[in-house]
Parts: C-alpha cells; sequence; structure tokens
C-alpha cells in the first residue's frame, strides 16, 4: 500500500467517524427539539393558543390587569389600617385624659371621706 492510499483511507475513516458522531448528536438535538414541542405543544381540540407561547404573551394582558387590582386593594387597605391606627390613637388618648380624671375625682373623694370621719369622729366624741 502506498502512502496515499493509507492517507486516503485515514481520510475516509475519519470522515465516516465524523459522520457517524454527527448523527448520533444531531439525533440526539432531534430527540429533545421533539420533546420540548411536546411540552409546549396545546393539543386540546378546543385550545384558543396553538403554543405555550402565544397563551403565555395573551395572558400577560390580564395578570398585568390582575396585579392593578391587587395593588389597588393595597393601598386601600393600608389606607383604611391608617385610619384604624389613628383612631385608636384618639381612643387610647381620650383613655388617658379619662384616667386623669377618674384619679383626680378619687383622690378629691378620698379627701372629702377622711374630713367626713374625721368630723363623725369628733362628733361622736363629743356626744359621749
Amino acid at each position: 500500500m502506498s502512502d496515499a492510499v493509507v492517507i486516503q483511507l485515514i481520510t475516509t475513516l475519519g470522515a465516516c467517524a465524523a459522520v457517524i458522531l454527527g448523527k448520533v448528536k444531531l439525533d440526539r438535538i432531534g430527540r429533545d427539539a421533539r420533546e420540548a414541542r411536546e411540552q409546549t405543544a396545546n393539543e386540546h381540540a378546543d385550545a384558543e393558543y396553538p403554543n405555550l407561547r402565544d397563551e403565555l404573551t395573551a395572558m400577560r394582558g390580564d395578570l398585568s390587569a390582575g396585579l392593578d387590582r391587587l395593588e389597588a386593594g393595597q393601598k386601600r387597605h393600608d389606607s383604611e389600617i391608617r385610619g384604624i391606627r389613628k383612631t385608636q390613637s384618639q381612643q387610647t388618648d381620650a383613655l388617658a385624659r379619662l384616667d386623669v380624671r377618674v384619679e383626680g375625682r378619687d383622690a378629691e373623694q378620698r379627701r372629702e371621706h377622711a374630713a367626713l370621719t374625721k368630723r363623725l369622729d369628733e362628733h361622736l366624741t363629743t356626744a359621749d
């Protein structure tokens, strides 16, 4: 065998190996592509959208509107909570003022009671 034939044989075997390895790789890519297509295809007979991407694109508007409603509700709740906190603070202040008044009246009643007790004791002592 001449050198040219050996070189040609090695080249041919290398090309065959490259073709075989390439085919294996292409087959694997083809399987992955089929699997991806199966997972994203909408095969329902009455489906409005032919694939997942179209369906998600269509849903984007609905999701955006839903998010807007959610944010508006959250703002309303925040406002209501602020109002409740303000009312609670006002009630706490009113109760504190009432406590001060009650304590003042209690002290005044204790003084009056002590004075009346003293006068009664004096009256009873002089009556004996």
